[in-house]
């Protein structure tokens, strides 16, 4: 199956050459990578290039003050790759959102691209992440993560692409929406190490706030989400971190009354927070 790869990246000139060697490396090369460069001032322009000249499917792209009201990550992760299929030149059956912090073994492509071929309603998955040597756990295989996300291309334009928003979630969203349209989601066990621990852009507290107003903009069903922040009160940073969370969900929704996404995303979600809540009580 023919694939093309998109990589955001902003500042990632420790990481970015393992992961160009990952993907140089692979037994499947992709038709085209487009890496989309968000106006960085370290030295990744100078490590992109050392390799765009041996392999002509690099393809870069620097951003010059791009929608600069979107100063969250996820947000603008969203935009970038939505603006970056705008721009493709290859016709493709699956799109890869690969992130420039991450490096994996020679046969990931190919073991992934096997699976959609083998499998016409996989519609969008993951590879499973590796930090430090160790795999992560994974409690649901039908979620996946977005440092390796590979989509469908039909899906891809079913789903209305990446949802772009002031807030994050585009990674976790499209899976929901994939699952909301009959797709099937998946994350494998093929594994990709993310090279940078993750959410260490912002504090914890900082972050227990945009994960709040995150959830309050979806809007996450409120029970599942006052569960949720019942939880974190005995997690560091404790009370605060829970009355964080409270604080941007109830900003989001009831105050701004921001919700950016689409409704059947909203409802699929509720359906699938709804039965995890059953299987906790024993009703499921």
């Amino acid at each position: 199956m023919i694939y093309s790869i998109i990589t955001p990246t902003k500042n990632e000139g420790l990481y970015i050459e393992q992961t160009i060697q990952s993907v140089i490396n692979q037994t499947v090369l992709p038709a085209e990578w487009m890496i989309m460069d968000d106006d960085s001032t370290d030295n990744t322009y100078a490590i992109i290039e050392k390799y765009r000249q041996l392999h002509p499917f690099i393809n870069y792209i620097k951003l010059y003050d791009f929608r600069p009201e979107l100063r969250n990550t996820g947000g603008r992760v969203a935009a970038i790759m939505n603006h970056a299929d705008s721009l493709r030149s290859e016709a493709v059956h699956l799109l890869a959102k690969i992130d420039a912090d991450t490096s994996f073994g020679s046969d990931f492509f190919d073991s992934i691209t096997r699976e959609f071929k083998n499998d016409a309603a996989l519609g969008i998955a993951s590879g499973r992440l590796v930090e430090n040597g160790i795999p992560e756990t994974i409690k649901d295989w039908t979620s996946g993560r977005g440092a390796s996300l590979i989509i469908r291309y039909d899906c891809f334009l079913d789903i209305g692409k990446f949802f772009v928003s002031k807030t994050r979630g585009e990674d976790d969203l499209a899976f929901i929406a994939t699952r909301a349209l009959g797709w099937k989601s998946r994350t494998f066990d093929i594994w990709f190490n993310h090279l940078k621990p993750e959410g260490i852009r912002k504090s914890k507290l900082q972050n227990h706030y945009v994960t709040g107003f995150y959830k309050g903009s979806v809007p996450y069903w409120l029970p599942f989400f006052l569960g949720n922040v019942a939880r974190d009160v005995f997690r560091k940073p404790f009370l605060l971190g829970a009355v964080l969370q409270l604080y941007g969900y109830c900003l989001s929704r009831y105050v701004l009354r921001y919700q950016p996404f689409p409704l059947f995303v909203s409802r699929q979600l509720w359906k699938e927070q709804k039965i995890k809540i059953s299987k906790r009580i024993g009703l499921y």
